[in-house]
């Protein structure tokens, strides 16, 4: 059976070039890079030849990107490392944030939801899109007394351009542009009033623990195909908007959640009322399509997600949701393919 894969929120596959460069590290550049004899000190400067091919293309300075083995990771260590000094006062977070930023907010003394006033808060955290809706968001407007201003673009990045000028920090995931697992970048602007949580000489002593240099050999690489990665998801707009006519067409109870709005070009959350999510997902698996219910984090969880809820859809609304992305270069024959399968399990 022929197997074609939409879910591409959750994780894509690695670039061909990616894998070369992964297995070549691993067999040749395997010296630590803290280590102070040649092939340490080899290992050394390739790592911060990556860091500078990442810097180039995220347009900041290398010596301000901390790589790291995940965005989950990444959020952890920002915000844990600013909660001594700024967790006595309010942060302010978006409502449908990914339990990677929630998590390590339980620190703080009181976490304030969007859109509350932002007087007072010590931090803002906005996601710039939605990992199940695909729904595009801005940073909010702060009060004249300045927060730390914190971007999780671990799902916009390679599929829409991501703007850092509102920001102070941001978090980047290289699983989700054709890189390998295992590399990820935190960013922060100097100044930040921000203390290391993972204590350790590498990264500038700002995140502990040897770095795993072939896995960010192989994000550097991945980030070369960034601009074409761009174009190609920006062309999958029009293949979602067709299969998002078709379903909706199907019955009156369906709907695309945040159509209309700015979003990812390769995401749609169908609404299927009446219909269980999970249910649906299993056979169009055993049909040989891969989509999933939701963050691939929450999988499996009894409770349906905030993300769905807290845009005022019921409990019920949100355990029938399908999420659908597309991988940059998807053929309009398997979306139609993927429709054709959708109906027929829909209409069992």
């Amino acid at each position: 059976m022929d197997r074609h894969y939409f879910d591409a929120n959750a994780t894509t596959p690695p670039l061909p070039r990616v894998v070369e460069v992964v297995a070549r590290a691993m067999a040749d550049t395997w010296g630590n890079p803290t280590s102070t004899h040649r092939e340490g000190q080899r290992a050394r400067h390739l790592l911060e030849e990556a860091r500078r091919a990442v810097a180039a293309a995220l347009g900041l300075p290398p010596a301000e990107l901390v790589f790291c083995a995940s965005a989950t990771e990444a959020l952890h260590l920002l915000l844990r490392g600013l909660q001594p000094a700024l967790g006595a006062r309010p942060a302010l977070v978006f409502p449908g944030e990914h339990s990677a930023c929630l998590n390590p907010l339980r620190d703080w003394m009181e976490v304030r939801w969007m859109p509350a006033d932002p007087a007072g808060c010590a931090t803002v955290v906005q996601m710039a899109a939605s990992n199940e809706t695909g729904i595009l968001y801005a940073m909010p407007p702060m009060p004249a007394v300045p927060a730390v201003r914190i971007k999780d673009a671990a799902q916009a990045w390679g599929k829409v351009p991501v703007d850092l000028a509102d920001c102070d920090a941001a978090v980047f995931s290289g699983h989700k542009i054709g890189g390998p697992r295992g590399a990820a970048v935190l960013w922060m602007r100097p100044g930040l009033p921000w203390s290391a949580v993972m204590e350790g000489p590498q990264e500038r002593r700002r995140r502990g623990g040897t770095e795993d240099l072939a896995a960010i050999l192989g994000l550097a690489e991945a980030v070369a195909d960034l601009p074409g990665r761009l174009a190609r998801n920006a062309a999958l707009a029009p293949l979602r908007d067709a299969l998002e006519a078709e379903v909706l067409a199907w019955s009156g109870d369906y709907a695309a959640i945040g159509r209309g709005q700015e979003r990812l070009p390769n995401t749609s959350a169908l609404l299927l009322r009446g219909h269980s999510g999970e249910n649906v997902q299993i056979a169009l698996d055993l049909a040989g399509f891969a989509v999933s219910t939701g963050s691939a984090c929450h999988s499996g969880a009894t409770r349906p997600s905030h993300a769905i809820t807290t845009l005022g859809y019921t409990e019920a609304e949100a355990r029938s949701v399908l999420r659908v992305s597309l991988l940059p270069g998807t053929a309009p024959e398997a979306v139609a393919a993927l429709g054709a399968a959708l109906k027929k399990i829909l209409r069992r």
